[in-house]
């Protein structure tokens, strides 16, 4: 990787974990089964990453509002789902991503968050079928376990869906699977589906009983963001996109639910929040930079506050989050052209604790 571009190094890295079969020629992991704690990353009693915070530890008492959240991608090998290994690498990523992003909820909510046979990273760059049905699998799981959510742990709480990246694609098909037009939808406070595109133009379609959020207390609604830098672009990109008709390719820069999680609304003037707190995850290892790594390094996790940096956001108009300000001119160099997703949630960490908890106690059923 010497000598090349951090694009030409990413282009690279891509193509060295594209999976050599086809998805049925693949072997397919062992099916989790969500009656057994095990394959639960995070439950209400069980001590986990998702109870870490700059803070004081949030309280381990049973909390009056649940949230089902939905990991991004932690798997970077060349089969096409992850199998459920507690030693792998896999299994310490999703640990990092209880912290930075399920922290969030967890002071509200009791988190529940299933591990699930993921799809690998190269499934969102795959140009046949194989990544649309190590999507359908790894969906399969979460479906699976959000039904025995709502049978055995639920309770007749309210709730909120969340997820990012791969989590919120997977979150977005639940919604219209399992919460839109069905009876449960009267307990659903909304969902939280951020770092993936949900176009508007399908919006009416997937979710034709909930509403696109423009108010830090809006209910049964859905809730989106993607975050780069000033005038970060993405206008010849394409991604996946479930809709109930099948997988197809949209583009990246089209009408997106989109909101400012400094305001919560879609206004476009630069802001800031005083109250707001962007995370940092620190570990006793360098394993999360090591994208090649297959097994688990049993790594201390924390997650601190930010201080000494501050930065501003707006909506722009290609439906995206952009960012300026200090902190934002020191992160430039861990992305590639100023695409802030893998801090899409740790930037706007006590923005969205504090929403949540808002949202949550103005729910009415």
């Amino acid at each position: 990787f010497k000598r090349m571009t951090p694009k030409e190094k990413y282009l690279k890295f891509i193509e060295s974990v594209r999976p050599q079969v086809s998805f049925s020629d693949d072997e397919q992991p062992e099916a989790p089964n969500y009656l057994d704690d095990n394959y639960w990353a995070a439950l209400p009693g069980k001590d986990g990453f998702h109870l870490l915070s700059p803070e004081h530890s949030p309280s381990s008492e049973l909390k009056d509002y649940d949230v089902f959240y939905i990991h991004p991608t932690g798997y970077f090998q060349t089969h096409w789902n992850a199998p459920l290994d507690p030693e792998s690498a896999a299994y310490e990523r999703t640990n990092s991503h209880l912290a930075t992003q399920a922290s969030a909820f967890a002071e509200t909510c009791n988190v529940y968050a299933p591990y699930y046979r993921q799809a690998t990273y190269y499934s969102f760059f795959d140009a046949d079928s194989n990544g649309y049905q190590a999507m359908d699998l790894a969906y399969s799981d979460l479906s699976n376990a959000f039904s025995e959510y709502l049978e055995n742990h639920n309770k007749g709480r309210p709730f909120i869906i969340a997820g990012h990246s791969q989590g919120a694609l997977h979150g977005q098909r639940l919604v219209h699977e399992h919460i839109s037009q069905q009876p449960i939808r009267e307990l659903f406070i909304a969902a939280y589906l951020i770092g993936y595109i949900l176009p508007i133009k399908h919006f009416d379609r997937l979710y034709p009983d909930l509403i696109i959020s423009n108010d830090a207390e809006d209910q049964h609604s859905i809730i989106s963001w993607c975050t780069g830098t000033k005038d970060f672009r993405r206008s010849r990109a394409h991604s996946m996109l479930w809709l109930p008709k099948g997988w197809c390719q949209e583009p990246m820069e089209q009408p997106l639910v989109c909101q400012n999680p400094f305001s919560w609304n879609t206004k476009s003037d630069w802001i800031s929040d005083e109250d707001n707190i962007a995370i940092r995850l620190k570990a006793s290892n360098l394993f999360l930079a090591d994208y090649f790594a297959t097994k688990h390094s049993h790594s201390d996790l924390s997650i601190d506050a930010i201080n000494d940096l501050s930065f501003e956001a707006r909506h722009s108009e290609n439906s995206m989050i952009e960012t300026q300000g200090p902190l934002i001119e020191r992160m430039k160099s861990f992305t590639t052209d100023g695409d802030l997703h893998n801090f899409d949630v740790s930037l706007f960490w006590g923005a969205i604790r504090q929403n949540v908890q808002r949202r949550a106690h103005a729910f009415k059923t």
